[in-house]
């Protein structure tokens, strides 16, 4: 089992752990507070006949999704579809469990947790996208070699300015403009940093913060604080602002191209 295998089954089975103890434990306060009329006196191992089966449902939807990145296939019908098949699959398992277990009718397993089912999916995917899923990193290709295909056009008063990608050490959204900044001096540019960042090779620029993107040929060093933020060292000494969102395609990209 590989270390993203093992970080999904971990964070699962902590995940769900700890779920399964908090809602015992609240139910076991709940019954403390109120009168014995009131009690729901449920089984200690209520909350695990509920919700265990998901110790199993999550790793293999974490997997699922593992997956569909690693092949560059994750669009918004395979998350549907994902889902919605993790859905169908827990529904299923939970009624039979407990039509024969509990002898509850399919009918108000369904009613029961088919609201609930949802709400936990989302949690999972957004869990998943937040602390397991591992970026793509795009091939490199070869280099054009015309010169006007590596080229970002600056407008100016006096004419328009052609400036090589190369020569591009970072570029900083400022309001309606962009500032690209090489090691002589920067430049304003009217468009958005979204905009810019299309026009430019994947492979040579990354985005570190939601108003910074870098060449990644002068990144020098990644430093991180105790935050989860950081900040990028560039070779001309500059620092450019890291943010958590951003931080995992960093190092991601940065481990690929040493």
């Amino acid at each position: 089992m590989d270390k993203q295998r093992r970080q999904e089954w971990l964070v699962a089975l902590l995940g769900w752990s700890g779920v399964i103890l908090f809602l015992t434990v609240i139910d076991k306060l709940y019954d403390l507070w109120v009168p014995e009329r009131d009690k729901l006196n449920n089984h200690p191992l209520w909350a695990l006949q509920e919700w265990g089966l998901w110790y199993l449902l999550t790793p293999l939807l974490f997997r699922m999704l593992s997956q569909s990145v690693a092949t560059r296939a994750l669009v918004k019908q395979r998350y549907a579809l994902i889902c919605s098949v993790t859905a169908v699959n827990a529904l299923i398992y939970q009624s039979i469990f407990d039509l024969f277990v509990f002898n509850d009718s399919i009918a108000y397993s369904l009613l029961y947790f088919a609201p609930l089912y949802p709400v936990v999916i989302f949690i999972n995917v957004f869990i998943w996208q937040r602390y397991l899923a591992v970026p793509t990193v795009q091939p490199v290709p070869a280099l054009a070699d015309s010169r006007a295909e590596r080229m970002l056009t600056i407008e100016q008063s006096d004419g328009a300015m052609q400036l090589c990608f190369d020569d591009i050490i970072q570029i900083n959204s400022a309001s309606n403009y962009v500032e690209v900044c090489t090691a002589e001096r920067s430049w304003l540019k009217r468009t958005t940093l979204k905009d810019i960042e299309s026009q430019l090779p994947q492979q040579m620029f990354i985005r570190t913060h939601r108003a910074h993107l870098v060449n990644v040929q002068h990144i020098a060093r990644v430093r991180l604080k105790s935050s989860g933020s950081g900040y990028v060292e560039l070779k001309s000494g500059r620092v450019v602002a890291l943010s958590k969102a951003h931080k995992q395609a960093v190092r991601a990209r940065l481990q690929s191209a040493a």
